[in-house]
């Protein structure tokens, strides 16, 4: 009887317990669902089973600042979104899968444009972000509200009963279809081709096909998603065009540089200003998943070119590529020195369309005959560059030979102090022009032809430049500090030859082949013979 008692009891002992729990597990399961609806970063870490199946899930700081950037794409209080980030960190199983199907739970009307460099990419990320709309788990909690149409329901378009949809194209592809309300740009530029060629077809491309592709432009937002491949692309060709500061840049490199650290716009109910938390240089960004030998991996097998693109969103390495950044030398007193002779050098290009060259001019003064070493050395003063026609480039050009810092369009008389005593340009089909006409206002414009293609021409000045005989100028308040334009001329003329760098680079090496050419600006090794000089 006792035994019998005492099984009965535990019988009835456990059916409540058994209720709770299930009650608990059901609250529970409300919990977080609730949780999936109202966070991106909640639904990614709940559907990850499936997206990648057995895979383990690695959470951490910069999958939420992503998934908080797009939540603000969402709510449209970011409109234009740049992510660069390193490659297999979880961006394309975040960005272009899990973040579509979370929008559509929210707001199943939303259509998107998904492009990515080639179509059998694009055309993967449809139908993994499908076969997650189409798991049972999905649909037994949101996605029987809004079932797809089996009449709209391929791989590159599907479509559901609340007109949402997602058309798949890629950069290559002749013809685009539909528009979107979101547009998510996942690798526009392919890693594996960094030729000229394909780098303009994808700019061509974003200027002439997809500049018309959003479905309402006052409230549509548009997301670029990419590793760095290349100075000029689509990231940089948007950078240096965004005049307005309409995009917002979340830049998170693989390695932490406290000089680059990433801020972007107030996020959260708190709406506390997004910033990188990482504080120590070099601190990595996911350390579960590449750590101090997988970097180091990463180094050797991309090359530092490749890495610090891909890896570091900084498409040149920071000491430079050919010309070191620590071989520029920075004047560092207000005083200048009295130049003996200031040459200016020019690249032209007689063309004021968006995707055309630059015409550029770089001002250069030279002094030191009488110095200890018996040697001269040069210093920019000035830089200019633009896309204009000819009459402006002309123009320009009479102005910045007369008054190099350009102090002045209609200034009479121009200061002597400004002017040039040899405007230098190069003997090609759009220098020649040019040259008569400067000659004809009594401007001192020689024509030069450089030795050599581009890339030997900047190897060939390079030691002129690593044995200190180029100097930048800082500002006349931080001595420490370069001026704005040595500044943006430093950090262009590093990038060669991975950069958009080729007109600033030109009108350096141009200057430089010049001087030496003539025997005025020698090596320190190089034996000099005094009456060669032009100066």
């Amino acid at each position: 009887m006792n035994k019998e008692y005492n099984h009965n009891n535990a019988h009835s002992a456990e059916a409540p317990v058994s209720v709770i729990d299930l009650e608990l597990s059901s609250v529970r399961q409300e919990k977080s669902l609730m949780l999936c609806e109202a966070s991106l970063h909640e639904f990614f870490k709940a559907s990850w089973p499936y997206i990648e199946g057995d895979m383990p899930y690695t959470d951490s700081w910069y999958i939420q600042a992503i998934a908080e950037h797009l939540e603000a794409v969402y709510e449209r209080q970011i409109k234009k979104l740049i992510i660069n980030v390193p490659p297999r960190t979880g961006k394309t199983n975040l960005i272009s899968i899990a973040f579509p199907a979370w929008v559509w739970l929210r707001n199943p009307c939303e259509r998107f444009l998904t492009v990515s460099c080639v179509n059998s990419l694009s055309l993967e990320h449809a139908t993994r972000s499908r076969a997650l709309i189409e798991s049972s788990w999905y649909q037994d909690y949101w996605g029987s509200k809004f079932p797809l149409l089996k009449d709209q329901n391929v791989k590159s378009f599907f479509q559901n009963s609340k007109s949402g949809y997602r058309q798949s194209t890629s950069v290559v592809s002749k013809t685009v279809g539909k528009g979107g309300s979101i547009i998510i740009i996942d690798d526009p530029n392919d890693p594996g081709d960094l030729s000229y060629i394909k780098r303009e077809n994808v700019i061509n491309w974003w200027t002439q096909r997809m500049s018309t592709r959003s479905n309402n432009p006052a409230r549509d937002c548009r997301i670029v998603v990419q590793q760095r491949t290349h100075e000029n692309d689509l990231t940089g060709y948007i950078r240096k065009n965004d005049t307005e500061d309409d995009w917002v840049e979340l830049v998170l490199p693989l390695e932490f540089e406290k000089s680059r650290k990433c801020i972007t716009v107030p996020l959260g109910m708190n709406k506390d200003i997004w910033e990188d938390p990482r504080t120590k240089e070099g601190e990595l960004l996911t350390p579960l998943r590449f750590g101090s030998k997988q970097v180091s991996e990463l180094k050797r097998s991309l090359g530092s070119y490749g890495y610090a693109g891909q890896c570091q969103q900084r498409p040149a390495p920071i000491g430079g590529g050919i010309l070191k950044k620590k071989w520029f030398k920075q004047w560092n007193s207000p005083i200048k020195p009295r130049f003996d002779h200031i040459i200016q050098s020019w690249d032209t290009a007689f063309s004021d369309a968006p995707t055309s060259s630059y015409s550029a001019c770089t001002t250069w003064g030279v002094w030191g005959q009488n110095s200890e070493e018996g040697l001269f050395k040069v210093m920019l003063l000035s830089m200019w560059r633009g896309r204009v026609g000819y009459p402006e480039l002309r123009s320009r050009a009479q102005r910045l030979a007369r008054d190099y810092k350009d102090t002045g369009e209609n200034k009479n008389p121009y200061p002597a102090q400004l002017s040039v005593d040899t405007c230098l340009i190069e003997a090609k089909a759009t220098g020649d022009p040019l040259i008569r006409d400067l000659r004809l206002a009594g401007v001192p414009a020689i024509g030069y032809t450089p030795k050599g293609d581009k890339g030997a021409r900047v190897q060939r000045v390079s030691p002129l430049i690593e044995c200190g005989l180029v100097y930048l100028p800082t500002e006349e308040q931080n001595n420490e500090k370069l001026t704005a334009f040595a500044d943006e001329f430093l950090e262009t003329v590093i990038t060669f030859p991975t950069g958009e760098s080729r007109d600033l680079v030109d009108t350096m090496t141009q200057a430089l082949s010049y001087l030496r050419d003539n025997e005025s600006l020698m090596h320190t090794t190089d034996e000099v013979d005094e009456e060669e000089k032009i100066i």
